[in-house]
């Protein structure tokens, strides 16, 4: 079984409602649904956002389930090298944590080279374009054009950043387990998605939120709408490539 982690239901979403003999995971303390895609089986967890979140829902999905062959952390990643595009697929070929005060790597794991071939062969038999390169896990938001060229730059040239991958990629290591991180760009290098903080974690506005942005700033529904078609575009593109990819792994 392949075990995929995202932050949040949106994310998961267009995976999920590709999955067939779908049901929901039965335990308390998880979110997420068990199926297969393209015939092989899966189960899809949602962590929550952040380090923190994602670390602790990591490990008690590891410790409850059985039969994982695979952790994959995925869902959308913030895009810091200036060619990757909305949508573009992304495999990390080193996964970086940060210093809070800077963007300097960390903590350094390395996802095992036999599944990235695997990755690597079965996007190409596809014919889905991807980028490889090193990533790293933030432990805040980073969401203005500037903070991302300076996380480039820090961190060595890292081509994409989330808040969770790196720690969950840890706790699989620490079981002994191989992981690989798979990823969609959201939003380009030099994009500001201040509005981020306007949707919640199925993809949908904070009404009250949203309200209080637009007072201060009537041209934020613009960007509101730009994210939610960026979030699309790039969720549905993660989707069709799970069901690519998967059944070449074998």
């Amino acid at each position: 079984m392949i075990l995929i982690f995202f932050a949040l239901a949106a994310e998961a979403y267009p995976v999920r409602i590709r999955l067939s003999d779908s049901t929901i995971l039965r335990h308390s303390e998880l979110n997420g649904y068990q199926g297969r895609i393209a015939g092989v089986p899966v189960t899809l967890a949602t962590t929550g956002m952040g380090v923190r979140q994602s670390r602790i829902s990591a490990a008690k999905a590891m410790d409850s389930l059985t039969s994982i062959d695979l952790v994959i952390t995925s869902g959308v990643a913030g895009g810091l090298r200036d060619d990757l595009t909305v949508g573009k697929v992304v495999l990390s070929e080193r996964l970086l944590t940060c210093r809070d005060d800077d963007f300097r790597p960390e903590q350094i794991l390395d996802p095992p080279t036999e599944w990235i071939g695997r990755f690597v062969n079965a996007l190409e038999a596809s014919g889905i374009s991807h980028v490889a390169g090193l990533t790293i896990t933030s432990r805040r938001p980073i969401m203005a054009a500037v903070d991302k060229r300076r996380a480039y730059l820090q961190s060595g040239g890292a081509i994409g950043v989330d808040m969770e991958s790196a720690v969950i990629a840890l706790e699989a290591e620490r079981r002994g387990l191989p992981f690989v991180y798979m990823r969609t760009i959201l939003d380009t290098a030099g994009e500001d998605v201040a509005s981020a903080r306007l949707v919640d974690q199925n993809g949908r506005v904070r009404p009250r939120v949203a309200a209080k942005a637009l007072i201060t700033n009537p041209w934020a529904i613009i960007d509101i709408a730009h994210l939610l078609k960026n979030l699309r575009l790039a969720t549905h593109s993660l989707a069709s490539t799970f069901e690519a990819v998967l059944p070449r792994l074998q």
